[in-house]
């Protein structure tokens, strides 16, 4: 059930071609799908950008050139007017391919100026909230963006062209298109994930089988998402086959992946993501993917998925207690034993079952003689209680609870917890040392 409310959630899918913006505000009954204008041509944001000759940025494709709402102003054709070509223009203002640019941490020149990654991105994600300003004004924003594999990099670089279009990191959320999978499916109606679920895609010149399974028998129930299928489609494939036989081609081999799938499993419900499978060469394939199962075929399967996740973390939609098992999951609690208002208790640091690059967490602490922390780490289901103990070399002799200290807690991959800890003295009677101590756990 969705709750009224006049904050926003967004869900961002950004990917090498294009990128795409579900949302969810009061104004509407469910998330929707924005377009970069209402022409169908247009359905995507392409992920490319341009300088006019004031030096503002636009979206571009590379091939027509566009404006925040789509159309061609009257300052870009005089530009290209005296050029003589459009090409012209475009070399020098032009950026294409900016998602590969930026996962390969290029320096970027474009109108005579050098642009790092996260500038870029962020006047990309500023283009993107400017196609919702109406609907964003006194608004709280949360967004969630959702990428193909988030590693270290990304998670960086997302989180801060985000900061610099004025976010707070409480209202950022990341994940990748599995997780997005997870949340999209568990949205729908129950009947259509009560069993297995398919994702077809097509990525990396091959069609990529994957299955959603929830397993019901733990408590809370764990879901996850595997590869179970892979069949390239490459010119390798093709063997020179002419358009007749290589559709004829493409359909046996869709079929014979697509048993692969389905093989022992019941299916409830199978999706289609992006416009590469069609009738026109998959006309077999289809007919049995739909036998006696759902089928569904779109491009907002992640964005949607990855509003939804936000929706969620910020109380919009109740929660369905199930926990996404993806590769990103930190599968373990941590914790310290501390007195709490004079009481020895269990303070927990980071709580298993939410990705590693949610998990952050800052505490202060003052020490009563000891020179050295205990952190206590536990599987998420029943398992052996792990102490790491974690010493200060250096740390200035002071009376006991004379000291307090800073620690921050983050993760740099779903097993391995970096932890940082600052000496901050004890007010005004003793100064810090401005003595860090950092140590990582792998797990």
């Amino acid at each position: 059930m969705i709750q009224a409310t006049n904050e926003m959630v967004l869900g961002i899918d950004l990917n090498e071609q294009y990128a795409q913006i579900t949302y969810y505000h009061q104004s509407v009954k469910e998330p929707m799908t924005l377009g970069a204008s209402a022409d169908a041509e247009h359905a995507l944001l392409p992920m490319g950008m341009r300088l006019d000759a004031q030096g503002r940025w636009h979206l571009w494709d590379g091939k027509s050139e566009w404006t925040n709402a789509g159309h061609k102003t009257a300052s870009d054709r005089a530009a290209t007017s005296r050029t003589g070509t459009r090409q012209q223009t475009d070399e020098k203002s032009g950026i294409t391919d900016l998602y590969n640019k930026i996962e390969r941490q290029e320096t970027v020149f474009s109108g005579g100026k050098s642009y790092e990654p996260r500038e870029l991105l962020a006047a990309y994600f500023q283009l993107c909230f400017s196609k919702l300003k109406l609907l964003a004004q006194e608004t709280k924003l949360h967004v969630m963006v959702t990428v193909r594999e988030l590693d270290d990099w990304w998670s960086t670089v997302l989180v801060e062209a985000l900061e610099q279009n004025g976010l707070d990191r409480k209202q950022i959320y990341l994940q990748d298109y599995l997780s997005s999978f997870f949340y999209h499916t568990i949205n729908q109606k129950k009947e259509l994930w009560y069993q297995d679920v398919a994702l077809l895609t097509y990525e990396d010149e091959a069609i990529v089988g994957y299955l959603l399974h929830i397993d019901r028998s733990t408590r809370p129930a764990i879901a996850t998402v595997d590869q179970v299928a892979r069949q390239p489609m490459n010119e390798e494939v093709r063997a020179g086959r002419g358009d007749t036989e290589w559709k004829k081609e493409k359909d046996r081999l869709f079929f014979e992946l697509l048993k692969k799938v389905f093989e022992r499993r019941n299916v409830s419900a199978s999706y289609l993501m992006g416009d590469y499978f069609n009738k026109s060469w998959a006309e077999r394939s289809i007919q049995f993917l739909c036998y006696k199962r759902h089928a569904f075929q779109g491009r907002n399967l992640y964005s949607k998925g990855a509003c939804y996740a936000v929706m969620e973390r910020v109380g919009l939609v109740e929660s369905h207690g199930i926990i996404f098992g993806g590769r990103d999951m930190i599968e373990r609690n941590l914790g310290m034993e501390m007195r709490v208002r004079g009481r020895e208790t269990y303070y927990p640091l980071v709580s298993a079952g939410i990705n590693w690059y949610e998990a952050h967490h800052v505490c202060e602490f003052i020490l009563h003689g000891e020179r050295e922390i205990r952190v206590l780490s536990q599987p998420m289901a029943e398992g052996e209680k792990i102490v790491h103990t974690m010493r200060f070399p250096g740390l200035p002799a002071r009376p006991d609870r004379a000291t307090r200290l800073r620690m921050t807690v983050y993760f740099l991959s779903a097993t391995c917890c970096h932890i940082e800890v600052e000496d901050l003295g004890f007010g005004g009677l003793y100064r810090s040392s401005g003595r860090v101590w950092q140590r990582e756990l792998y797990f």
